[in-house]
């Protein structure tokens, strides 16, 4: 195979974890996420052959609670914060500056979530209809410049535009199988040689794995990981 330093890249929320109980449980900013034993097990066989890289929108903090749990899985490195933070440990890292300050200021009643390293967490209050346009005008009185991403509950602002397949890079390695589902995952998936998603993914992305003859799994939750893990270890086990 041609390609240089291949890996397993696999997005964490929606696509191994989910909201449904299963044996290991990872504390987040919202609660609980699960993922099961036997996805577990799978991980640990494919990073015998294969390395995995973890690429997620979530903070170094909340991935040390999975992978303290995967103690035997082999992890080649950790793709956080949608691509703002790679590196080849999960371990947090002390933020000995905080750009931010005006901004959290300006947005004065939003709970802010810590631990996020280059990009900032917010809560949105009940009380706020528009988000988005609360959070630009925001920006916009504090003179902070930065990409904004939403999500039903939180808003994050990062430096520059995220981008998890700039960290699998940045990490040295490139995108064999990659499995996930959400929109900020495509820019990686589109990079694959083997993409793969869940049929309860984004739209963009079902489309775009529908396009390239990728693997669309039938299941959901918990089933659908362990099934998309299976099929990325025949796929290694053909190759290595």
């Amino acid at each position: 195979m041609a390609m240089k330093n291949p890996a397993l890249a696999v997005d964490l929320d929606g696509t191994l974890l989910h909201p449904e109980p299963e044996a290991i449980a990872v504390k987040g900013s919202s609660g609980f996420q699960y993922m099961s034993k036997k996805a577990g097990n799978l991980l640990e066989r494919i990073s015998q052959k294969l390395p995995i890289i973890i690429a997620t929108g979530r903070n170094a903090a909340s991935i040390s609670r999975l992978t303290q749990q995967l103690s035997d899985t082999c992890f080649a490195g950790f793709v956080m914060e949608n691509g703002m933070v790679s590196r080849t440990c999960a371990a947090p890292a002390h933020r000995k500056h905080d750009p931010w300050q005006s901004l959290v200021q300006a947005l004065k009643g939003w709970e802010r979530l810590e631990e996020y390293e280059n990009c900032l967490g917010v809560r949105v209050p009940d009380k706020i209809d528009s988000p988005l346009i609360a959070v630009k005008k925001a920006m916009a009185a504090s003179g902070t410049t930065g990409f904004i991403y939403t999500e039903p509950k939180k808003v994050f602002i990062y430096p520059s535009v995220p981008s998890k397949l700039a960290g699998i890079r940045q990490l040295g390695f490139a995108p064999f199988i990659v499995i996930g589902d959400e929109k900020n995952d495509l820019d990686m998936i589109e990079a694959a040689f083997h993409p793969a998603t869940l049929c309860t993914a984004h739209e963009n992305v079902l489309k775009f794995v529908a396009q390239q003859n990728g693997y669309c799994s039938k299941k959901t939750s918990h089933a659908a990981t362990e099934d998309m893990l299976e099929w990325a270890e025949n796929i290694v086990n053909k190759h290595y």
